[in-house]
C-alpha cells in the first residue's frame, strides 16, 4: 500500500486554513456579543428608573451576553490547541518524508 504524501501534507494545509478561518469566525461572533453586552448595560443604565421591561431586558441581554462570551472564549482556546497540535503534527510528518 502506498502513501501519497503530497495528498497529505495538501490535507494537513487544508485542516490548517480551515481552522484557522473558523477561529477568526468565532472572535467575530464574540465581538457581536461583547456589542450586546455593551447595549445591555446601556439599558440598564438608561431604564434603571423608568421602565421594568428595558432593566429586565438589559439584564437579561448582559447575562446571555457575557456567557455566550465566555463559551465562545474557551471555544477559541481549545481551537487554538487544537491548530497547534495540527500543525505539529504536520511538521513530524513533514520531517520524516524529507528524511526518509
Amino acid at each position: 500500500m502506498t502513501i501519497n504524501t503530497e495528498n497529505i501534507e495538501k490535507g494537513y494545509q487544508n485542516e490548517i486554513l480551515f481552522q484557522e478561518r473558523m477561529l477568526r469566525n468565532l472572535q467575530h461572533w464574540q465581538s457581536l456579543f461583547s456589542l450586546l453586552a455593551g447595549i445591555g448595560v446601556l439599558l440598564i443604565y438608561f431604564f434603571r428608573n423608568q421602565s421594568i421591561w428595558f432593566l429586565g431586558i438589559g439584564i437579561a441581554l448582559c447575562v446571555i451576553s457575557i456567557l455566550v462570551i465566555v463559551i465562545v472564549g474557551y471555544a477559541i482556546y481549545t481551537g487554538k490547541k487544537n491548530v497547534t497540535q495540527v500543525i505539529q503534527r504536520y511538521e513530524k510528518i513533514a520531517k520524516n518524508t524529507t528524511s526518509n
